[in-house]
C-alpha cells in the first residue's frame, strides 16, 4: 500500500513539475511568484529514492 501511495505522489510531483515549467516557459514569472520550483524537485528526489527503495523491498532484489 505505501508503495503505491508513493509511487503515486511520484507520478503527479512529476506531472506539476512539467506543468510548472512548461508556464515558466510559455509565461515567465507565472509560477515562481507563488511557489518556489526548487522545493518541488527537492520534495520530488526524496519521494523518488524512497520510491526506489520501496520498490526494491517489495521485489526482494539482491
Amino acid at each position: 500500500m505505501f508503495y503505491l501511495i508513493s509511487k503515486e505522489l511520484f507520478y503527479t510531483l512529476t506531472a506539476a513539475l512539467i506543468i510548472f515549467c512548461a508556464l515558466e516557459l510559455a509565461w515567465p514569472g507565472v509560477v515562481l511568484a507563488y511557489i518556489n520550483i526548487n522545493w518541488v524537485l527537492i520534495f520530488w528526489l526524496i519521494v523518488s529514492i524512497i520510491v526506489l527503495a520501496a520498490d526494491r523491498v517489495n521485489n526482494n532484489y539482491d
